[in-house]
């Protein structure tokens, strides 16, 4: 199980470092989530990611960081099924028109959790 919480924190760090490195990459994955409700795979992999963290919480080096971090995954999986495709449309509409520094830090944030449940796990 440990194996799949660090799987899980490199593809977060990974996607960090290619958003920090290319904001462009950014752009073209919310163009790519938007297309009709292919949305709906981003909730199921968040929801899928948060129960697979608390599964393995007990197993980790840092318990709390690891069931907040579930917890998290959990929430943002259900938000996209609750507030609605029109809703995450324009919040993701919201993102595209952001600067690419925005992207960046973006991306530094997505690294940096990547490796705190790397580290946890």
């Amino acid at each position: 199980m440990l194996v799949l919480v660090k799987g899980i924190g490199i593809v977060i760090a990974g996607m960090g470092i290619l958003i920090f490195l290319n904001p462009k990459m950014m752009k073209q994955l919310i163009v790519f989530w938007r297309q009709g409700k292919r949305i709906y795979i981003a909730g199921i992999l968040r929801l899928l990611f948060g129960v697979i963290l608390l599964l393995a919480a007990s197993q980790c080096r840092l318990v709390g960081v690891i069931v907040t971090m579930g917890i998290f995954m959990l929430i943002g999986g259900t938000l996209i099924f609750t507030l609605g495709l029109e809703k995450i449309k324009s919040i993701l509409d919201w993102w595209d028109k952001r600067q690419p520094l925005a992207m960046r830090f973006m991306g530094l944030i997505a690294l940096g959790i990547g490796v705190l449940i790397i580290y946890s796990a």
